[in-house]
């Protein structure tokens, strides 16, 4: 029966590699497989077939239940429920909504159950279970496309979220209703975390408590996150599966301790059943406290098969608990395998079984623990690794720590002073204790995370090398003496020694990011790296460089940037070079706008540079420039490779070109060019369109932006002069393979070589 199950659940993961949404029709399939059900051979082709049968059923509703996409950019009266806590990131909040009226403008109601919104600048606060009516403006679930990094398109898909947008002004935005309904436990949650920031001083502490009482992740940044995956701590922090088990653990032992008190009670029913049940009812009520996330759904599935059995007085093995659980999850939510989440919850728990009873003399007391701890490391490095690209070396040492001071103490400690949250008194003293505590265990992961040696990182590798190390792993783990046991390290090790891909020798890579309404583009030679701005930023805390463009630099194996050009100092296009300065150590950096950009010299023309075989010149700004929009300064890079060009404007405008063609007069003809201030109707004057005559000009803007750009006029005329017209809005990343000899382009369109039958209908024009 496991492997039946387990096949269902291979077969609703790989229906998730379509390209394509396959049609209904091919659920007739599973006819055949039904009545070839009775014989034993092709049982596991039909539970592979009935899971990719339910995935499609699955994602079909799914993707019937979007926006359509003529209704997009439009403005909508909302009722709804909010169904998330709102993060709130300065004057900006975002939530989920549920829906229980959404009219257009005509008063006709759409057909929408799931939204997710940003409200900039509310001035009351939202609270979860509230009932709201408001104005809005939607667009389809959507996300920037580009190699490695986050894919927040398909988290969209995964979470169901059917459009997202933004509050209106409006005079009619007003809460209905205070009531929470069914999202009581939702707003206990959001309550609790009020009161613990209330009664807790330092921030991250404050975070900390707020993640292992409530599952309250919203406190954490990106610093702290970093401290935790550089000490492979990320499972401790938020109520996890584990977490789950502690207190289902506890309240075992409690249970039968307290029960075992009374003669009368043991008589009625054993005190192992009796611990059994409150710690299932315990497990419950935390999970819920965690708003029932995947991996304590994981968790309460596992303790329902195992208790559960206990308290019927039936016996089930560990492993059917395992497969049980990944069975009801996937049967429950088909796109659940789409997380990284899914594949670290569940392989963590595999593989600490594997370790624990998978041995032939497995070890006792604390070596067992360091077996464990080993064991869990190893097992997961390859999902790490495919899913981020990095892993922690000091996680097996880390964890050896934290594990029994977050099981013996820390939550312990957390849940028992939930009840004196309603004592304000008493919750003062007890949070500052716990606010101490958890001050100096951060500390304690800082100093860890800080050693040198911290932190494995990997350039992307083919896909057959990924099989290969899992396959390595599983054999690794094999117990002693097993043949082929030695055979894993072989199959492991070739992941840590392929070599990035470079550009050969005389050859350029040129790759524009999806960074939205903004601009980045990676130019790569043999031996050098060059990055011509760094994509938006915003006061939430958000930057492209941080999510879009670091992780790109990594999957390609670089650990310095030789050079940096800042076009010009708005938030757009420099916006990430806070981060990205921290992040890496750059040569220099040349700014249109040096006085903007701190450790930034002056970007002047005449200035040139050859990397292996490639040219760079500046033609603009020269030194007495004067402009009355800044953007006219734009630093304006000319990259030549044999006879291929390729022009970089940053944001010039009229009066910028105009200068440009007139100290240039005859030399801006270029084959590339990046568009100059993504399209707006205030550039690509028709001389400078005429002068450059390209062949290939790329916009950066963002979906369905507020400002339209590429404007449609700029586009045509572009296009009037013969030039292909690529948008990374439309196209994600754009990447230029060039070499001298070269005669013909093909771009590589990240959009769709990333297709998956999820982002099929935001295609459509």
């Amino acid at each position: 029966m496991n492997g039946i199950l387990i096949c269902f659940v291979i077969g609703a993961t790989l229906f998730h590699f379509f390209r394509d949404l396959p049609g209904l029709g091919w659920l007739t399939l599973l006819v055949p497989m039904i009545i070839l059900w009775r014989y034993q051979w092709s049982r596991p082709l039909s539970a592979l077939l009935a899971g990719a049968g339910w995935s499609l059923l699955f994602a079909t509703y799914m993707l019937q239940q979007q926006l359509p996409a003529d209704m997009e950019r439009e403005d909508f009266v909302l009722k709804g429920v909010v169904e998330s806590l709102p993060a709130r990131q300065g004057r900006l909040s975002r939530f989920k909504v549920r829906v229980n009226e959404l009219l257009d403008a005509r008063g006709i109601p759409l057909d929408l159950s799931h939204l997710q919104i940003s409200w900039f600048g509310a001035k009351e606060t939202v609270r979860v279970g509230d009932t709201w009516q408001l104005k809005v403006r939607l667009k389809r679930p959507r996300g920037m496309q580009n190699p490695a990094g986050f894919d927040y398109e398909r988290w969209l898909f995964s979470q169901g979220v059917q459009a997202k947008g933004y509050v209106r002004a409006w005079s009619g935005n007003r809460v209905l209703s205070t009531e929470p309904g069914t999202a009581w436990m939702d707003r206990l949650r959001q309550t609790i975390a009020r009161l613990i920031d209330q009664h807790t001083a330092q921030p991250v502490a404050a975070a900390l408590l707020k993640a292992l009482s409530v599952g309250d992740k919203r406190g954490i940044g990106p610093a702290e996150w970093r401290v935790f995956s550089l000490t492979g701590t990320n499972h401790l922090i938020a109520i996890s599966g584990l977490h789950v088990g502690i207190v289902a653990g506890w309240l075992l032992l409690l249970g039968q301790w307290g029960w075992c008190r009374s003669e009368r009670l043991t008589l009625k029913l054993p005190a192992l059943k009796a611990g059994a049940f409150m710690a299932l009812i315990g497990a419950l009520i935390y999970a819920g406290l965690a708003g029932f996330s995947l991996p304590t759904q994981r968790a309460l599935l596992m303790l329902l098969t195992t208790l559960g059995s206990i308290v019927l007085g039936r016996r089930i093995q560990p492993a059917r608990s395992l497969v049980l659980a990944l069975f009801l999850v996937v049967l429950l939510d088909p796109v659940a395998t789409l997380s990284a989440g899914f594949w670290l919850s569940f392989g963590a728990v595999a593989v600490i079984m594997w370790s624990v009873g998978g041995r032939i003399m497995p070890w006792q007391g604390w070596r067992q623990g360091v077996r464990v701890q080993w064991f869990v490391t190893l097992g997961l490095l390859p999902i790490l690794l495919l899913f981020f690209g990095r892993a922690s070396l000091l996680s097996p040492v880390v964890n050896l720590i934290m594990v029994p001071w977050f099981t013996l103490v820390l939550v312990p400690l957390v849940l028992a002073g939930l009840p004196l949250l309603l004592i304000p008194a008493a919750a003062g003293w007890w949070f500052w204790l716990l606010g101490l505590i958890s001050g100096y265990t951060y500390q304690f992961l800082v100093w860890f995370s800080s050693l040198p040696f911290a932190l494995m990182e990997l350039p992307d590798v083919t896909n057959w090398l990924w099989g290969a190390a899992i396959v390595g792993s599983l054999l690794w783990m094999m117990p002693g003496g097993m043949p082929g046991r030695a055979l894993g390290v072989w199959l492991f090790v070739p992941i840590f020694l392929s070599p990035p891909e470079r550009p050969h020798e005389g050859d350029l890579w040129f790759t524009l990011l999806d960074v939205g309404q903004g601009l980045a583009c990676v130019i790569e030679t043999s031996d050098h790296l060059l990055i011509y701005d760094t994509g938006p930023a915003n006061d939430s805390g958000f930057s492209t460089a941080e999510t879009v463009l670091l992780p790109f630099l990594r999957a390609q194996g670089y650990d310095k940037i030789d050079r940096l050009l800042l076009s010009n100092g708005d938030r757009d296009h420099a916006g990430g070079y806070s981060w990205l300065k921290e992040a890496l150590p750059i040569g220099d950096v040349l700014a249109g706008e040096p006085e903007r950009a701190q450790y930034a010299d002056a970007c002047l023309a005449g200035e040139s540079w050859s990397w292996d075989g490639v040219t760079f010149k500046l033609l603009h700004p020269q030194v007495k420039d004067s402009f009355q929009r800044s953007n006219d300064q734009s630093c304006v890079l000319l990259i030549t490779l044999g006879d291929w060009r390729i022009l970089l404007p940053g944001d010039i405008e009229k009066a910028g070109e105009k200068h440009l063609l007139e100290r240039y007069p005859d030399a801006l003809k270029s084959q590339i060019l990046v568009a100059p201030h993504h399209g707006s109707a205030t550039s690509s004057t028709a001389p400078f369109v005429t002068a450059i005559d390209p062949e290939w000009v790329l916009f950066s803007t963002g979906y369905k932006n507020s400002y339209g750009f590429p404007k449609d006029e700029v586009v045509q005329r572009w296009q009037a002069g013969g030039a292909v017209i690529l948008n990374t809005a439309e196209t994600g990343a754009i990447q230029l393979r060039l070499s001298p000899y070269q005669t013909e382009l093909k771009p590589r369109l990240y959009r769709e070589l990333n297709k998956r039958y999820w982002s099929d209908r935001n295609n459509e024009k």
